[in-house]
């Protein structure tokens, strides 16, 4: 069960390949990250008053891998949602994106629902006049690791945790990701979606725990020059 990063009394960390959905948010979606779990774990199906998401904490995008975090009960559901929406637990992300990026960058704009596409965010700033909802507050941090023709391995912390923070965030400075097609990315031959890799977290003992960077992901990077 090499998908199981972690296994303790209190939480499970999954390490979700891209192309599955963390839960189904519609009846019959097919297999989940949820499903996985539940299949090894069946307590984890009671462990929120949600039956749809379990005992999932928090999420990823259907097209993003890498590590997810479920709790066994609800005690620890709450305990570690809480820490999740404070920032509290330490986590990081491994991207491609388009061009060059030459040094740390950090996007402080607030993000909202697009006005017109349900499957797509939005920043907001001073100029936009169009989207749904109340803007939310929302800071990424990036710092190049390698460069390569065209594209950029980037290291990514996040303070928010909004739908699609790292992609909108990325694309509204004109460096998508690559495969990330919604916000104007370029097509990636190799991988199932976006070039988004939830690597590594640091659970509230000290423990950090790494996801290996995906096959795939290592060969789209290739196709740029850039080596692991």
């Amino acid at each position: 069960m090499d998908d199981f990063v972690c296994v303790n009394k209190d939480v499970i960390v999954f390490n979700k390949p891209a192309g599955m959905p963390s839960h189904a948010l519609k009846k019959g979606e097919g297999d989940t990250a949820l499903d996985r779990v539940v299949a090894h774990y069946p307590e984890v199906a009671l462990a929120s008053l949600d039956q749809r998401e379990g005992g999932l904490v928090h999420r990823l995008d259907n097209n993003t891998s890498g590590l997810l975090i479920f709790a066994r009960n609800l005690a620890s559901h709450t305990f570690f949602r809480q820490l999740i929406q404070t920032s509290q637990i330490e986590k990081s992300y491994l991207a491609l994106v388009q061009g060059r990026i030459p040094g740390t960058m950090v996007f402080n704009l607030p993000i909202a629902h697009h006005a017109k596409n349900k499957s797509k965010m939005i920043v907001v700033k001073e100029e936009t006049r169009f989207f749904r909802g109340q803007p939310k507050p929302a800071t990424t941090f990036v710092e190049p690791i390698a460069w390569g023709e065209e594209a950029t391995l980037i290291r990514v912390e996040i303070r928010g945790g909004r739908r699609h923070q790292i992609r909108i965030h990325l694309a509204d400075a004109g460096h998508p990701l690559l495969g990330d097609e919604l916000y104007g990315g370029p097509e990636a031959a190799y991988l199932p979606g976006h070039a988004l890799h939830a690597d590594s977290l640091v659970l509230p003992d000290g423990l950090k725990l790494i996801a290996p960077v995906p096959e795939l992901f290592k060969k789209e990077a290739a196709k740029y020059g850039i080596g692991f």
